[in-house]
């Protein structure tokens, strides 16, 4: 039997709540990419190539949205694409 109280609670125990909330959000920008990705192979009948697009957006705009809000830099790949992104019609 292992004992678990070493490295392997202390550091769930000791991440913050901005690492909480970033890792759950960048989950749902890399998710949201695997959906588009998928999206774009199989062409839907009814938009579900755009729903896709949205959802990504959605998701870039609010992992930018709680990075400014704990302080941190957006790196500039999230930027980029959320640049390009906005430029779309």
């Amino acid at each position: 039997m292992s004992d678990l109280r070493g490295a392997d609670l202390g550091d769930v125990c000791r991440r913050s709540n901005a690492d909480h909330d970033l890792s759950h959000l960048y989950a749902a920008v890399v998710s949201a990419r695997v959906a588009e990705r998928l999206g774009r192979g199989a062409r839907p009948p009814g938009g579900g190539l755009r729903s896709n697009g949205d959802r990504l957006m959605t998701a870039l705009v609010a992992y930018e949205e709680a990075l400014e809000r704990y302080g941190l830099p957006v790196p500039p790949a999230i930027r980029d694409e959320l640049r390009l992104r906005r430029a779309l019609p």
